[in-house]
């Protein structure tokens, strides 16, 4: 009930002041009318009260009749007539703006929706490159400690050659030299052993002799002495001959345990040749695995290159067709747009001359009034000034649309001109940074002497191909780009008025500028990544000694 009261009080509100004289010509002609038959009525004595003089008030005072006269019935009736045309406008209107309000939201939730989508992708393919990246990182990792695996074998192996090579070589020459002393040693004590049987025999053969002999002779005190004598030389013999043999006993024993050593020197110096042949092979496979892993990186790194350049096509492709699309769409947005406004200015323009019509009409009425007169010439400027800003509302509108569109337009270019100029750099050859293996001499492993500085100055890197001479043949479609166009970035997030086209501007508009107002200017470019962030990206050089 509130809101009824409100939407009449409204109503009653909106009423221009035309409607206003014109009710006030009618209750005066009816007032003329309702005296003349009043005088008539009189005579015929046909007396009924008016509205007026029913005064009744009814339970909480809520019916109560007002003070109208009758001459007031048809204007309350066109009021009335008027008040629920407005008040079915109203509701119109009310379902025109939660019909709007749905679609804004709807759409809204759409837009929610593509943003978090793209969101959702981003940061899955951020997670990607973090773990290709990890991986790459643990793959350089292995490959450095194999190198250093192989390094300090192949060092072990020539300290081995230089340092315990040396040692057994010296100890097989002085065992070589000692065995050769003892075999010297050991004839000499066969030569002597010999000499000595030979005089125990020579003295046997004596003592025989002697034995053989008559006794007369050997009872005779020079015999008997020499026989003394012989006999303590025999036993002297005796002596010697058992030194002799306890000293050959050691000799043997000392000849046994010197060829126990030769023999496990001998297997020590086998055990360490297999050892050196299991490191060799070894230090074979570990080249090998290498070698394969080398050819497997620059595989890897061919399949990639072409994995980026396929993306970086697609990439471009699907920005050009959606760059495509955005703009028919925001060209059609804004022609749908251009005739709301058409039909809105239509309606308005109607309604104007409809308006002007009614003025007409009521000045015509109304023509004995200078008071309403005054008002509707007063209304009438309002009008005029109220269509003059609407004219111009609706040219700053258009200059700003073709505005747009003109800075669309620029940038569709500057984003072709860059496609172009990406293109034709990753058509050239390009660098692979692997990792490169090279073999080197016998060398004490340290760090490897460089070249040595000179004082000539360093040559400058040659301009690349195409860039230096694209500025001499200009494209005529260029023309239309300002020289304030700055070239919008690649990858993802490139919306379509980017800070690239907030910065173009034109000579001829820039005095335009002032009446384009409540325009938002565009945000800056996202910063481009560094080149070096990356860590494939720098050279590698791992060196094979040889083995």
């Amino acid at each position: 009930m509130a809101e009824e009261e409100t939407e009449t009080k409204l109503a009653v509100a909106a009423m221009t002041s035309q409607e206003l004289a014109k009710l006030a010509l009618e209750d005066a002609m009816l007032a003329d009318h309702s005296s003349g038959d009043d005088s008539s009525g009189d005579d015929d004595g046909d007396i009924r009260p008016s509205i007026a003089d029913q005064q009744k008030v009814g339970f909480f005072s809520q019916d109560r009749a007002t003070q109208t006269e009758r001459s007031d019935i048809i204007n309350l009736k066109e009021m009335t007539k008027d008040i629920q045309g407005l008040l079915k406008e109203s509701q119109r209107l009310k379902r025109e703006l939660a019909v709007t309000k749905q679609v804004m939201q709807a759409d809204y939730e759409n837009r929610l929706q593509e943003k978090t989508l793209d969101m959702y992708v981003r940061i899955n393919e951020r997670v990607e490159e973090l773990q290709k990246m990890h991986s790459e990182r643990v793959e350089i990792v292995r490959r450095s400690f194999r190198q250093q695996l192989a390094d300090a074998i192949v060092k072990l192996n020539n300290d081995w050659k230089k340092h315990a090579g040396l040692k057994m070589q010296a100890e097989q020459r002085r065992l070589a030299s000692k065995n050769d002393q003892m075999g010297e040693d050991y004839e000499k004590l066969v030569q002597q052993v010999a000499q000595q049987e030979g005089i125990i025999d020579m003295l046997r053969m004596q003592i025989a002799q002697i034995a053989q002999e008559p006794r007369s002779e050997a009872s005779t005190p020079s015999a008997v002495y020499e026989v003394e004598h012989l006999r303590d030389e025999m036993g002297n013999l005796q002596q010697r001959i058992d030194s002799m043999e306890e000293a050959m006993d050691a000799k043997d024993e000392q000849i046994d345990e010197l060829n126990k050593d030769v023999e496990r020197l001998t297997k020590d110096l086998e055990k360490e040749r297999v050892q050196v042949k299991q490191l060799l092979h070894e230090l074979e496979e570990s080249k090998a695995t290498a070698q394969q892993e080398l050819a497997s990186l620059r595989r890897n790194a061919d399949k990639q290159r072409l994995q980026m350049e396929r993306e970086m096509q697609d990439k471009m492709s699907k920005a050009r067709d959606e760059m495509v699309t955005l703009a028919r769409k925001h060209a059609k947005e804004a022609q749908q747009q251009e005739e709301e406004r058409q039909r809105i200015l239509e309606e308005q323009r109607k309604a104007a001359l409809a308006l002007e019509k009614k003025e007409r009409e009521n000045a015509l009425q109304a023509s004995k009034s200078d008071t309403d007169i005054n008002r509707l010439r007063k209304m009438e400027t309002f009008l005029k000034l109220e269509v003059a800003r609407l004219k111009k509302e609706l040219a700053r509108t258009t200059r700003m649309w073709e505005k747009k569109f003109a800075i669309l337009q620029k940038s569709l270019y500057a984003l072709k001109d860059e496609s172009f100029v990406r293109q034709t750099l990753q058509k050239q050859a390009a660098t692979l940074h692997h990792a490169s293996v090279s073999y080197a001499a016998d060398t004490p492993l340290g760090i490897l002497p460089s070249s040595q500085p000179t004082n000539t100055p360093r040559r400058q890197n040659p301009p690349l191909p195409g860039i230096g001479q694209m500025s001499k043949v200009r494209d005529p479609r260029l023309d239309l780009i300002s020289p304030y166009t700055v070239s919008p970035p690649s990858g993802r997030g490139v919306e379509l008025f980017s800070a690239a086209a907030s910065q173009i501007v034109d000579n001829d508009e820039a005095d335009e500028d002032s009446d384009v107002e409540g325009v938002i200017p565009l945000p800056s470019p996202p910063p481009k990544w560094k080149q070096d962030s990356r860590p494939s990206t720098s050279g590698q050089v791992i060196v094979l000694p040889t083995a």
